[in-house]
């Protein structure tokens, strides 16, 4: 009998020990899976882009200015050079946009009466990229990041760092029956990708 009583107690500790183990692997796994998840994130630096002014100034202004064709616009409008370098680190490309923003504090003219015109230095000589046309401005932001109520004018895809040299124009339309000011700044957004 002993040894019936011996096996029997054996068995009852054996399955409280293997009931108690089972408690520790389920305890375990409920505070392992409701324990907060220490989340690592890395930033990595994809590119970085500049945009450099020739002037003091971040943009364009016009002021009194007489109507002009579009064809004398564009060989004697105002005009505001500026350049966008890229540099591209982590990322393979990047894709950026440029855009003007109306001042509307200082702009009396109104936005169909202005005409606005880019060009891209390309060996020593400037052509046309964007316009002549009206200040349009967006109704919602750009997937680049161009605000509400900017105008985006191009779009460019770079695959290597460089640097690109932009000349904007600006002039009053033919077509405008009043002159005064109108002044926008120069913006350019990006996505490195």
């Amino acid at each position: 009998m002993d040894s019936k009583n011996s096996n029997k107690s054996f068995a009852i500790v054996l399955t409280i020990i293997i009931l108690l183990l089972i408690g520790i692997i389920i305890a375990g796994i409920i505070i392992f899976n409701t324990s907060a998840k220490k989340i690592i994130e890395e930033e990595e630096n994809g590119a970085d882009i500049i945009l450099n002014y020739s002037s003091n100034d971040s943009g364009l202004q016009i002021n009194n200015a007489k109507p002009k064709k579009d064809a004398d616009g564009i060989v004697n409008g105002e005009y505001f050079d500026f350049s966008i370098e890229t540099l591209l680190d982590n990322a393979e490309k990047i894709e950026y946009e440029i855009s003007v923003v109306k001042d509307e504090i200082n702009s009396t003219i109104s936005d169909e009466d202005i005409r606005i015109y880019l060009e891209k230095e390309k060996e020593g000589t400037y052509t046309m990229v964007f316009g002549p046309e009206k200040f349009t401005p967006l109704k919602k932001d750009s997937k680049f990041g161009s605000k509400k109520g900017s105008m985006p004018l191009i779009e460019v895809k770079k695959n290597n760092s460089t640097t690109d040299n932009y000349r904007l124009k600006m002039w009053l339309s033919e077509k405008a029956t009043t002159n005064g000011t109108y002044a926008v700044e120069v913006e350019v957004n990006a996505i490195a990708k």
